[in-house]
């Protein structure tokens, strides 16, 4: 980690060399949203150089599949949808994350190629195919925090914050798919978190874990 005095004597942003990927991932309504930019902040507070991403991006791919989130699947394919996908994650890991992560930023991904894995593998894609696509492209995250909550409470969150109902990637029956492609998921660096609980007691172990990672981090001299 570095810490730079300037000519005005203030601190740059504490960096990790080789940075730190976290992944957030859940299915809609589960909270990660909140959680990474309450990290995000956090982070920033304590003089990290901490960066918010969400996918898909606001670039060309992703505002194509967020119109298909409203407007409906009908004319492209499942394996057309994860092209888009791969298109608009290639673009935000040359654009953002790889970047960030070269200058030794903590990256807080909402959403990453782990939802490709459960949206995608949902519509009967491989997800050991959309995985191995994505790692051509995309770094691995060095830490995963999957928000566990029941699919009944996801929705009846999404629809107390809104007024124009589910969309299309938030139908029930295929919420349950998402969130069993999910649970059969094996990773090292994945943790499993109770987001049943309230806002605050959740954004404290996220944090514990997060502040666990950047220690491991330094301890391993990168």
């Amino acid at each position: 980690m570095e810490t730079v005095r300037n000519e005005d004597e203030k601190l740059t942003p504490r960096r990790l060399r080789g940075g730190l990927l976290i992944a957030f991932e859940g299915i809609d309504g589960a909270g990660k949203t909140t959680q990474a930019k309450m990290a995000v902040a956090r982070l920033q507070d304590e003089g990290f150089d901490a960066v918010y991403l969400r996918e898909p991006t606001d670039g060309p791919y992703g505002k194509r599949l967020r119109e298909l989130m409203v407007a409906g699947r009908e004319k492209i394919s499942p394996h057309e949808e994860f092209e888009l996908f791969l298109l608009d994650r290639k673009e935000d890991v040359e654009r953002n994350i790889r970047p960030a992560l070269e200058r030794g930023a903590i990256v807080c991904i909402d959403r990453y190629y782990l939802s490709s894995m459960a949206y995608q593998g949902a519509l009967g894609l491989d997800p050991a195919m959309i995985q191995r696509e994505n790692e051509k492209i995309a770094p691995v995250p060095d830490l995963i925090l999957y928000f566990h909550l029941p699919v009944e409470i996801c929705l009846q969150r999404i629809r107390q914050s809104r007024d124009t109902g589910l969309n299309l990637f938030e139908q029930q029956a295929y919420q349950e798919r998402v969130a069993k492609m999910f649970e059969q998921m094996q990773f090292s660096q994945w943790v499993q978190l109770d987001a049943t609980l309230d806002i605050e007691t959740l954004h404290n172990l996220v944090m514990r874990i997060i502040h666990g990672a950047i220690s491991t981090r330094l301890g391993a001299g990168r």
